[in-house]
């Protein structure tokens, strides 16, 4: 078996949970989706990668939300930013619109 891009870089064993940046939902090290060789996040609707963008959930649980469970749920999203400001949490930023520039 080959190990996943994430076990290498980080040499991390499979099967710990990782938080996804991108789509904000959970998988186990190891777990990706292969797009032209690239490791994807497993979940098929993100763009998100495993080496760049999967966080190990302990660290984001612990010390960003430790409200969120300690073994969280497959598929579910766990927000880096809640929607609603909450006693000790954050407003999800407000997104701003790309700039484009055009020469007169």
């Amino acid at each position: 078996m080959t190990q996943s891009h994430y076990s290498v870089t980080f040499d991390r064993p499979g099967g710990i949970w990782l938080w996804c940046l991108h789509c904000e939902r959970c998988y186990k090290a190891g777990e990706y989706r292969d797009e032209d060789g690239l490791q994807m996040c497993p979940h098929p609707d993100c763009d998100g990668t495993t080496v760049l963008d999967g966080w190990l959930w302990d660290d984001f649980q612990g010390r960003i939300h430790p409200g969120y469970p300690i073994e969280p749920e497959r598929n579910k999203v766990y927000p880096m930013y809640p929607d609603e400001q909450k006693d000790g949490e954050y407003e999800r930023p407000k997104r701003h619109k790309s700039r484009t520039t055009s020469k007169s």
